[in-house]
């Protein structure tokens, strides 16, 4: 019964360490955002990913659309779920996604 306890408690973690890396995800990807709508350059993106997504395992970051003034630009931000230990196989393959569409200022 024990073990069972356990397992079911370690699960619990890691289904909760999935949802905290996805909000995380929300938030750094509204940040780099709002630095591509100001500066629409990857390099821009990147670094406010960088900064805000310290603790995140961020496996991509994509810029798609026109980067005119005026125009809808596309930010997705892709990372990877931590994995607890006894059950973190369970999320190996797993990405987690988030995109936010803005208009560049200019």
């Amino acid at each position: 019964m024990i073990p069972l306890l356990v397992l079911l408690m370690a699960v619990l973690l890691q289904v909760g360490s999935v949802v905290h890396d996805q909000l995380r995800l929300v938030t750094v990807t509204s940040g780099a955002a709002r630095a591509a709508m100001v500066e629409p350059t990857e390099a821009a993106t990147r670094s406010a990913v960088g900064q805000l997504g310290a603790d995140l395992q961020v496996s991509e970051v994509e810029l798609r659309g026109p980067r005119s003034a005026g125009s809808l630009l596309v930010v997705r931000v892709a990372a990877r779920p931590r994995r607890l230990p006894l059950v973190g196989a369970a999320v190996a393959g797993m990405t987690l996604s988030e995109e936010v569409v803005v208009r560049v200022e200019g």
